[in-house]
């Protein structure tokens, strides 16, 4: 790859990475803002993250969802990078990510 791919690619990963954390924070926050309370799991109740405030939670349903449209992107597009480098560039970045090539490694080395 060139160093500007690896760049793009290294930066992808770390959006990915704050989004997967940002969204179900955005969630959490709005579902506290609208009143209903988090229980993770089922089992869990979570503490409010804010108080219940309906313009607050106008505001928060928009963010949450901004970002959840923002991972769906970030996921397609990482998606459709691992494809391009596999079906046109023909290199390995695919199966270097693959959990086949995890497992057949894991079997060489007599796992």
């Amino acid at each position: 790859m060139s160093a500007v791919q690896t760049q793009l690619a290294h930066w992808m990963h770390r959006l990915l990475y704050v989004l997967f954390f940002l969204v179900p924070i955005a969630g959490w926050a709005y579902s506290s803002a609208s009143g209903f309370q988090v229980v993770w799991f089922g089992l869990i109740p979570l503490p409010d993250l804010v108080p219940a405030d309906k313009p607050l939670a106008r505001v928060l349903v928009q963010v949450h969802a901004a970002l959840a449209y923002a991972l769906g992107a970030a996921v397609l597009i990482h998606v459709m990078a691992a494809l391009k480098h596999h079906f046109v560039e023909r290199d390995s970045i695919l199966w270097r990510i693959s959990p086949l090539r995890l497992h057949d490694s894991m079997q060489q080395k007599g796992r």
